[in-house]
């Protein structure tokens, strides 16, 4: 792994927790904020931004649908919400899959084409994302913890071949 990889997945990794230790404070745009600033610098130091920023785009908005239908079903709640009555996922949870989309080519880059393997480690690391929010209660688990994992282990396990797959035809 070279240094801008390291960069890449610590930039990640820094601006997500952020994400989720703010969320619950009444400065939960602080997270996404951060988040801006590592994609900024991403793409300051990619030779391929029009695809880096295509791709970004492509999962928050995807992203931030799939967050908001979880949201729907009523088995985990978020802080940091645009408003209670607004049925979309909050800003910090679409700030997340925009940081993620932007180490797809990079720090992830090895999992491209492993399609069990990315469906595995999605399955995994999804849910246990989603339960370490839950411990610094920027998510409310509202269901019975093995729904909860069982759900996220479902669509995390489709996300993670996905964003790989999307990132393929948008390649081309």
């Amino acid at each position: 792994m070279n240094i801008n990889n390291i960069i890449n997945i610590i930039g990640f990794q820094l601006c997500w927790w952020s994400c989720v230790l703010f969320a619950k404070t009444d400065y939960y745009y602080t997270g996404p904020f951060f988040m801006a600033c590592f994609i900024f610098f991403h793409l300051w130091k990619v030779s391929k931004k029009n695809f880096e920023i295509k791709l970004i785009l492509i999962f928050s908005i995807l992203g931030t649908v799939i967050d908001s239908l979880i949201m729907q079903t009523k088995i985990l709640s978020y802080e940091g919400l645009y408003s209670s009555a607004l049925p979309i996922a909050p800003l910090w949870i679409t700030a997340m899959w925009c940081g993620f989309a932007a180490t797809v080519n990079h720090s992830m880059s090895w999992l491209d084409k492993k399609w069990f393997l990315s469906v595995i480690l999605g399955a995994v690391f999804g849910p246990l994302s989603y339960i370490t929010a839950a411990k610094f209660e920027a998510i409310s688990l509202s269901s019975d913890i093995m729904i909860v994992v069982v759900v996220l282990a479902v669509v995390w396990g489709l996300s993670m071949p996905l964003i790989f797959w999307v990132n393929g035809k948008i390649k081309i």
